[in-house]
């Protein structure tokens, strides 16, 4: 690669990361402010909040293989942009309805449902344009930069979210969401480096793509079996969505109800675990790079189990719960390594012509997994406990660091130097 090409790769990438950076800063204030609306403006009910979190991961449990698959057949970079600029209007639409006297709880619920598949359609096009674009040595780089943009828009949102909502009301703040997605499409339309034609385009790569377009929903699922890589990621990915909704259930329950912390230091003490991504979202590249990727994700998702599983010591409001809880927000740390090596090992081992419909794949897998672990975490927390539970997770999360470390396959391709 000349010195003129790896300047246009790097700008390519700077601009991707820029993108998805924003556009994770538009969903965060977003999850932030839209049940401002529901429950300020409208005076929603505990159930038709349900209703509005359901909505928002309805389309992944309903049409992520069918996405992947429609994802596969076009270009990446159009559908990042089409898929920011359709949040950016869906969000302009509610301080419009708002203004109007048209503005209901079903308006809501239809655009987290709008949303959900928007926000769906652009992480698995994400996931596949990096592949795309990014070479296979500098893909661990490229998504720990991701996941530190992502990092830091959480912590921003969080700090910001509530006072643009106490500023502007809820409606009005929906609004300065709307622009962070159009300045994510900006960033993207100006990328410049070319993308493969789509997979789709050209027809089947092979007789085993026979009929793709008629059965877009398999191949992913057919890839994911036939490679131990990613077989093995497919599982204890899926797992540990499971075990970490598990514990997202009782969390709460615990550290108010049960440890008795106010809120003002909760959220302090959350603050911790956004510092600490993007913290680790620095070093994952020296972290594989000293310990070797497959190594780096058993020894950090141990490490994180670890500091849920302390978490069960807290013995109230004391300066020694207030340490344990701000130790699990600090093993998130792991939970960010891990999770970019392991996004990298998946980008690698697929196939290009299959990489949407293998990461949309993975993200239908997640989701039923978060459901089957919301289930679990209730009927654990009402059985034993939120600090059983919690144990429990934290146990989860520690036996599934040692399976991957005692089954995983031995290839520790990507490893970017630091």
């Amino acid at each position: 690669m000349s010195a003129g090409e790896d300047r246009a790769a790097q700008a390519a990438e700077a601009r991707l990361v820029a993108a998805a950076t924003i556009s994770n800063l538009g969903s965060m204030l977003t999850r932030i402010a839209l049940p401002f609306v529901a429950v300020d403006v409208l005076g929603a009910s505990a159930r038709e909040m349900s209703a509005l979190n359901a909505a928002r991961v309805l389309p992944a449990l309903a049409l992520g293989l069918a996405v992947a698959g429609f994802v596969d057949r076009r270009r990446k970079r159009g559908l990042l942009i089409a898929s920011d600029l359709g949040h950016a209007a869906l969000l302009a639409a509610v301080p419009a309805a708002h203004v109007l006297g048209v503005l209901s709880m079903p308006v809501l619920w239809l655009l987290a449902l709008v949303s959900g598949l928007l926000s769906l359609v652009f992480e698995v096009a994400r996931h596949a344009y990096v592949a795309a674009l990014v070479a296979r040595e500098r893909l661990v780089l490229v998504n720990s930069r991701i996941t530190a943009g992502n990092a830091a828009a959480e912590a921003f949102a969080f700090a910001a979210g509530g006072w643009l909502v106490q500023w502007l009301t809820a409606p009005l703040a929906l609004l300065a969401d709307a622009v962070s997605y159009l300045a994510s499409a900006a960033c993207l339309g100006g990328i410049r480096a070319r993308e493969p034609e789509p997979a789709g385009a050209r027809g089947p790569a092979s007789p085993w793509l026979a009929g793709a377009e008629r059965r877009g929903v398999l191949p992913g699922l057919r890839a994911i079996r036939a490679s131990p890589e990613l077989l093995a990621l497919a599982w204890v990915g899926a797992a540990g969505v499971l075990a970490n909704e598990v514990l997202g259930v009782v969390y709460m329950l615990f550290v108010r109800r049960e440890l008795g912390f106010s809120p003002g230091t909760l959220g302090m003490l959350f603050a911790v675990g956004s510092l600490a991504s993007l913290g680790a979202s620095v070093l994952a590249v020296r972290v594989g790079y000293a310990l070797g990727p497959r190594a780096a994700m058993g020894v950090s998702l141990g490490a994180a189990g670890l500091a849920v599983a302390a978490l069960a010591l807290a013995p109230g409001a004391t300066s020694l719960g207030a340490a344990l809880i701000a130790l699990q927000q600090l093993g998130d740390a792991g939970f960010v390594v891990f999770e970019i090596h392991a996004l990298s090992r998946r980008q690698a081992a697929a196939p290009a012509e299959l990489q949407g419909r293998i990461h949309g794949t993975f993200s239908f897998l997640s989701s039923w997994a978060m459901l089957a672990g919301a289930l679990l975490g209730g009927l654990l927390g009402d059985a034993l406990g939120p600090r059983a539970t919690i144990a429990l997770a934290g146990g989860a999360f520690v036996a599934l660091a040692l399976a991957w470390w005692a089954f995983a396959p031995k290839g520790d391709a990507p490893r970017a130097a630091p």
